[in-house]
């Protein structure tokens, strides 16, 4: 759900060959979910993946990112443990939420939109994400470091891999937003 990002570096072509990438401390997954008429924010903390992306050849590029559904935090230990419960993540029987590329489509100079599928309870769907480039060169801190940081933002249907506690007060409909920022290795 995480590795369109990497193919929107399609829209700067300063890489010529194919490189791989791999996710900076500061890449973000969340979800937000409507309850009794306010929004929780469902951060994952735990996250691992890399990206093979080539800037002539976008179309090749190839990605998976990994969270532990069994690292989630809204702030509130109890509702972190609902989210984790078999109603919803069942984070003890499907520990890892994956997400994996399959394709990109530049939409303007900084916009993309981004294909792919997301497993969740071992249940498999495609998943589209808009995606927005916000950085993309030299990190300030560290100029033999090459960065590139996205905006990715998208919406979950939960029934549809098996997760229904809570409902209807919890709705199915979920947006998922994710900072994605890597680098070249």
């Amino acid at each position: 759900m995480f590795l369109r990002l990497a193919l929107a570096l399609l829209l700067v072509p300063a890489l010529a060959a194919a490189a791989t990438w791999r996710l900076d401390p500061q890449t973000r997954v969340a979800v937000d979910v409507g309850w009794q008429g306010a929004t929780v924010e469902v951060r994952f903390t735990r996250l691992s993946g890399t990206i093979e992306f080539d800037a002539d050849r976008p179309e090749t590029a190839r990605a998976r990112i990994a969270v532990s559904a069994r690292d989630v935090d809204t702030g509130l230990g109890v509702i972190d443990t609902l989210v984790e419960s078999p109603g919803y993540l069942d984070a003890a029987r499907y520990p890892t939420i994956v997400f994996e590329l399959d394709r990109l489509e530049k939409t303007s100079a900084s916009t993309a939109q981004i294909f792919g599928r997301i497993t969740l309870r071992e249940v498999t769907r495609p998943m589209v994400f808009a995606a927005r480039v916000f950085r993309y060169g030299p990190d300030p801190a560290n100029p033999a470091r090459f960065e590139a940081g996205f905006d990715l933002e998208g919406e979950i249907d939960r029934t549809a891999f098996g997760s229904t506690g809570g409902l209807p007060e919890v709705p199915a409909a979920l947006q998922v937003r994710i900072r994605l920022v890597m680098t070249s290795t």
